[in-house]
């Protein structure tokens, strides 16, 4: 007698290896995703600070040393981020709507620039 196909142990041994394959492979892949997602929020907050360093390149005699906070919607109004389109941080898939800190770093005599998710 010739049996074609695969008895029931034989399927459940490949399902339970398939299964043992994927519960070691899942942490690595979404460690690569949130890794992803970090980095492409990273690259959105330096294009939004880059963007600041546009506007205070361009209005100088406003910054006189001091602190000041640019918001992305203020960055938007004026020309120096694409009003058009949102920014979307890709950890939450939320729109990115804080501020540029800008201020002035007596050691180093120079403007440095953060991106803060909340405006002071």
């Amino acid at each position: 007698m010739n049996k074609k196909g695969f008895t029931l142990v034989e399927l459940l041994a490949v399902i339970v290896l398939l299964a043992i394959i994927a519960a070691i492979a899942f942490p690595f892949i979404q460690d690569s995703i949130d890794e992803s997602k970090e980095k492409t929020y990273n690259e959105q907050a330096r294009t939004i600070e880059h963007a600041a360093k546009r506007w205070a390149a361009d209005n100088s005699s406003e910054l006189n040393k001091t602190t000041t906070y640019k918001s992305v919607d203020f960055l938007k109004q004026n020309g120096y981020l694409a009003s058009n389109k949102e920014i979307i941080d890709p950890r939450d898939n939320s729109q990115m709507k804080g501020c540029v800190k800008i201020s002035y770093d007596e050691e180093y005599k120079q403007y440095k620039y953060e991106y803060s998710t909340a405006c002071s």
